[in-house]
């Protein structure tokens, strides 16, 4: 049956018009879980763990690299003072024997930071004489590079540079058992001490070089003697890098009673 278009629509007509004009609504998807390791908590920590650790590693100190100059420290040490390893008055009141390892940090703090005043202060005045008690304790492997820095030290001795190899090797001082202190690092010492090359190089080559080097961190560990720096100070042992000024009183108190006349 037609109808006018004028006629107006039925409810049931209006209702069925609503429904074709109304807009289709999507279907609902459930949408897939994402595993646990893709959550943005898990992904954002893994990147901080990785940038942290990207962080750390370049902080790491490093030896200087085969092109890179080579720190030259002042000199504090009056050549007539100096006898091998050791620098001071043989009538000084106070004796501190210095034991360190080459590749201990804390040596190098206290080589870098105290050891120059307490030089000029104590040493060259008469006070004080230094005697260095170089050990091998952190060295691992073979061969050791603690050993081979002792060993380098020995040898610059006899050629009267000890304290001047002793001070740039801490002042360039690179990664403990990294490879950083090898053979080519200890030759560049040499020559930046200024040390005559065929006589060093004979003497590192001596079968009987590194024995008491061994003997001596031996007989520090049967002393008991643990870790570096240990400073005996008039056998009385300062373990670790001291503050200056304790430790210039402790030296001008055991100065007074050395000195002190007897009852």
């Amino acid at each position: 049956m037609s109808r006018s278009v004028n006629e107006p629509l039925s409810r049931r007509e209006r209702r069925a018009q609503q429904r074709l004009e109304r807009p289709a609504r999507p279907k609902s998807r459930r949408t897939a879980r994402r595993p646990g390791w893709q959550s943005p908590m898990v992904l954002v920590s893994a990147g901080a763990l990785v940038i942290g650790a990207a962080l750390v590693f370049l902080a790491l100190p490093r030896g200087p690299s085969a092109g890179d100059e080579l720190v030259l420290p002042p000199n504090p040490y009056p050549a007539e003072l100096v006898r091998g390893d050791v620098v001071g008055s043989p009538t000084a009141p106070v004796v501190i024997e210095l034991y360190a390892d080459f590749q201990c940090p804390a040596c190098q703090l206290l080589v870098t930071e105290r050891l120059a005043r307490l030089v000029a202060e104590f040493v060259v005045p008469g006070t004080v004489r230094i005697e260095a008690r170089d050990i091998d304790i952190l060295g691992r492997g073979s061969p050791s590079e603690s050993l081979e820095l002792a060993a380098g030290a020995r040898c610059a001795a006899e050629q009267g540079g000890y304290w001047r190899f002793h001070d740039i090797v801490f002042w360039n001082q690179g990664r403990e058992n990294r490879g950083d202190h090898d053979a080519a690092f200890i030759a560049r010492v040499a020559d930046a001490a200024e040390l005559d090359r065929d006589a060093f190089d004979a003497c590192l080559a001596r079968a009987d070089l590194r024995a008491p080097i061994r003997q001596r961190t031996a007989a520090a560990a049967a002393a008991g003697i643990s870790s570096t720096p240990t400073l005996m100070i008039n056998g009385q042992p300062v373990v670790g890098v001291p503050d200056y000024e304790p430790l210039a009183a402790l030296i001008r108190q055991l100065a007074a009673e050395a000195t002190a006349p007897a009852p």
